[in-house]
């Protein structure tokens, strides 16, 4: 999904520079669009890939407290 979006956006930078080179206004004006939608949908996309990240550490932990609880259970 990441890697789409990051495409996406270099070619719309490319063609973006080329509208200007040739000076044509509504692409550039469309182009300009999709490169904020582009840049939106990747900050969207990065957050909920940390959020989910967040969640396996956190399970991750409290996996790790219960293994801790249950040594030290034994122990005593």
């Amino acid at each position: 999904m990441v890697e789409a979006l990051i495409i996406i956006l270099i070619f719309s930078f490319v063609s973006l520079i080329f509208s200007i080179i040739q000076k044509i206004l509504p692409v550039s004006i469309f182009q300009v669009i999709v490169i904020l939608l582009t840049i939106y949908l990747l900050i969207r996309v990065r957050v909920k890939i940390s959020r989910a990240e967040k969640e396996k550490l956190r399970a991750k932990i409290e996996e790790l407290e219960k293994k801790i609880e249950s040594l030290s259970k034994k122990e005593i």
